[in-house]
């Protein structure tokens, strides 16, 4: 006759394994309390504080002293018109710089021959300027620059400053090899530079201002240079141009027919800026 096992007993070769499962069982509730419940709807929530936090916690190892605290705000009061009108009363009184409000409608505008470019500079030599590139979906981004350049060329002529005027006697970095900049001065007080971006091999432009009027660069710039592609026509031109990473050199323009970008040796830049023969070659 077979004996049945006791229901309160494990079969040897079970044993082992069954204490496992107790321990897993016994253990999983003990930690699984602490877990947060995220629902899917939630989840890309959760996922963004946890990244934060992540973050948070390398600046903090990062910075071991610490972080200086932040200067306290200042909270409008009725006693600022007091002690505005106790600090005029001091001999050492500065008055605070005016607020300048602008326009961003282009009622007149000024380009800066190649000539009056040390004056432009003496000029606005302390302005700290705000850039805007080629981060918008708009033709005058979209199109390539040889493209702008010609239009450029027609509307105001040859650029203030090409790669020909630069200051070769130094070593430049790659961020000094421009191919073209046109400087303007807008409303009769407004700095603005449009410059390529890394010459004929790319598309857009960088527009740059007085970081003063930075709030109204984009309208600005549209406003200056939105219809330029509409209303003007490509104008023969032709400039240098250096690639760095390459380190070789081209002669890149619109002889009125066809757009051109030729590789050549290094050009004599002693005798200036390239020329356009009798019949654009």
């Amino acid at each position: 006759m077979l004996r049945t096992l006791p229901v309160t007993r494990l079969c040897p070769f079970l044993q082992p394994w069954g204490l496992v499962v107790l321990a897993v069982l016994a253990v999983a509730p003990v930690h699984g309390q602490n877990l947060p419940y995220v629902s899917r709807h939630d989840l890309p929530k959760f996922y963004r504080e946890a990244r934060l936090q992540m973050q948070f916690d390398q600046i903090l190892r990062r910075v071991k002293p610490g972080m200086e605290a932040l200067p306290p705000l200042h909270l409008a009061s009725p006693a600022d018109t007091v002690a505005s009108w106790i600090a005029r009363l001091a001999y050492n009184y500065t008055p605070p710089p005016k607020v300048v409000r602008v326009t961003s409608r282009v009622e007149e505008w000024r380009l800066i021959k190649r000539i009056e470019r040390h004056q432009f500079a003496g000029r606005f030599d302390t302005v700290k300027w705000a850039y805007l590139g080629n981060n918008y979906l708009t033709p005058i981004d979209t199109s390539f620059t040889p493209q702008i350049r010609a239009r450029m060329q027609a509307r105001f002529g040859a650029p203030t400053r090409t790669l020909v005027e630069l200051d070769f006697s130094r070593p430049l970095s790659q961020e000094e090899y421009i191919q073209f900049e046109y400087w303007f001065i807008v409303n009769d007080s407004i700095p603005m530079i449009v410059m390529d971006v890394n010459g004929p091999f790319d598309r857009g432009l960088v527009v740059a201002c007085d970081h003063q009027y930075r709030n109204i660069l984009y309208t600005l710039r549209q406003s200056f240079l939105g219809t330029l592609l509409e209303e003007e026509s490509p104008a023969p031109f032709v400039d240098y141009y250096f690639n760095y990473p390459a380190r070789r050199w081209y002669r890149t323009g619109f002889d009125g027919r066809q757009f051109f970008t030729d590789p050549i040796g290094q050009p004599n830049l002693a005798r200036g800026r390239p020329q356009l023969g009798p019949a654009g070659e």
